[in-house]
């Protein structure tokens, strides 16, 4: 049911319930089941207005991320892209003693997991910690609201024998590391540590480097991040 017709039967309720009490004290119980009906409506119309907030969030994320992946990091496109990014997460000021920035997350159960092509950014769905909520299991990027460095670690589970799998970690379109998986008769295990510098709104993710097309990516892979220190 959309906003406006609960408004209207929200209106009408109202009109029925205090009409009723001033007419007829005999319908009072029906007047209080309207009552509790009138109250279960109005936070039915708040918890679907939030959600729509939260899809509203995401869409602007989404399109954020995506005008990012198909600029050069080097032009002023680009930064502008990074500075709309921030108005969705604020910088954290890390001066004050009080205000000490805390930023951690880990996450696995790849969404699309198989057949997967080149570039194909690899979601992981399903967040075991978000400290800060820096990290977006919707779409697996990671953007700070604050600049530093961090530490990742990307673990690959791959449950295709005979086949392999290279995965790369990204800044902003640039590979910071790459991973290897597979040449196994079972499941095979492949992956890696990274540390390097992330300013304040910009985004890191796992993609598909390569594949021989015959790829399935266990839930037990992971991707996983925290500020080592911020800049100062």
């Amino acid at each position: 049911m959309t906003p406006m017709k609960y408004a209207i039967l929200l209106c009408w309720l109202s009109s029925v319930a205090f009409g009723n009490e001033g007419n007829n004290s005999d319908d009072a119980d029906d007047i209080k089941t309207l009552r509790q009906e009138m109250k279960i409506l109005k936070q039915t119309m708040e918890q679907q207005f939030l959600f729509q907030e939260e899809e509203i969030t995401h869409l602007k994320q989404k399109l954020y991320l995506s005008e990012t992946k198909i600029i050069d990091e080097n032009s002023p496109e680009r930064e502008k892209s990074r500075q709309g990014r921030l108005l969705l997460h604020p910088p954290v000021n890390s001066s004050t003693a009080e205000n000490v920035p805390k930023i951690a997350f880990s996450a696995n159960t790849v969404t699309d997991h198989v057949n997967l092509g080149v570039h194909h950014t690899l979601v992981f769905g399903k967040a075991l910690s978000n400290v800060g909520n820096c990290y977006h299991h919707s779409t697996g990027n990671f953007i700070p609201n604050v600049s530093g460095v961090y530490v990742f670690d990307v673990q690959i589970v791959l449950c295709s024998p005979g086949h392999e799998l290279r995965t790369e970690l990204v800044l902003e379109g640039k590979v910071m590391a790459a991973h290897y998986t597979g040449d196994s008769t079972h499941c095979s295990n492949g992956g890696g540590m990274a540390i390097f510098h992330v300013n304040a709104g910009d985004s890191v993710w796992v993609r598909v480097r390569s594949s021989d097309g015959g790829n399935g990516i266990a839930w037990e892979s992971s991707f996983s991040g925290f500020l080592l220190y911020p800049d100062s």
